[in-house]
């Protein structure tokens, strides 16, 4: 088994945003050593796809700096339950491994401002 999914389709998007597993969120991101945005993502979910621009904007502006991750919580479900997920899209922002601000729903603003935020001098 890889340690990420490259594959892409209509429902998952861009195939260099990595997708990870139970197996391989750990690796990906609690082990990262900059800042990670998961979004947390169901293949059914209409919304998921609004936020997708966004995401891959982060990944294209902040490729040196900030690593993006995406999870299907169908296919994860060991990690939608580990961090509580109770809706798609949320978007999770993880400095040093560790949770530092989550965006439930579409809110493509704030999403796009959370690598920004956790280059902040002052961020965690």
């Amino acid at each position: 088994m890889s340690t990420l999914d490259s594959g892409s389709d209509a429902r998952t998007g861009d195939p260099s945003i990595p997708i990870a597993s139970d197996d391989t969120f750990d690796e990906l991101v609690r082990s990262a050593s900059r800042p990670v945005v998961v979004d947390f993502f169901a293949t059914w979910c209409g919304p998921c796809q609004w936020i997708l621009p966004t995401l891959e904007s982060i990944r294209d502006e902040y490729s040196d700096r900030v690593d993006v991750v995406k999870v299907d919580v169908d296919a994860a479900p060991r990690l939608a339950e580990r961090f509580r997920i109770a809706s798609v899209p949320t978007v999770i922002l993880f400095v040093g491994g560790e949770e530092v601000e989550r965006s439930i729903g579409v809110e493509p603003d704030r999403v796009k401002g959370m690598p920004a935020r956790a280059l902040a001098p002052d961020s965690p």
